[in-house]
């Protein structure tokens, strides 16, 4: 039996394939690059999935949205990193508590957002 194809399915895989093929071979500061700009994205779909009262999306991307920040922690080299790794290491968990105790609250997620984008803008510029 036939079954047409699902655009939503269709543009989750080329999602999925662009971003292994950004990752291949990358650098391991290219690589914070671009969990920032993932982690920028779940929350734009997070934020507009609240904003269009579609729960399960919205959920979706809060979820990723806290994946990717505990991904930036574990990412963190406390030993090289010095007082830069514990100063991102403590705005990220700041940042999972704000997800994880106003999920549904707008105002609070476009402030993580833009703590993101001025932490991905910074660190643009200290790795170019």
């Amino acid at each position: 039996m036939y079954s047409p194809p699902n655009p939503l399915r269709a543009r989750n895989r080329y999602q999925v394939l662009d971003l292994s093929s950004r990752m291949e071979g990358a650098s391991p500061h290219r690589l914070v690059s671009i969990l920032y700009e993932e982690l920028q994205n779940a929350l734009d779909g997070a934020i507009r999935a609240r904003e269009n009262g579609q729960e399960i999306a919205a959920n979706s991307q809060m979820a990723r949205a806290k994946s990717i920040l505990a991904a930036l922690e574990a990412g963190l080299d406390f030993d090289r990193g010095g007082t830069l790794a514990t100063t991102l290491c403590g705005i990220y968990r700041a940042m999972q508590r704000q997800l994880a105790n106003t999920p549904n609250d707008l105002e609070k997620l476009n402030e993580v957002r833009a703590g993101v984008a001025n932490i991905a803008e910074s660190w643009r510029a200290l790795v170019a």
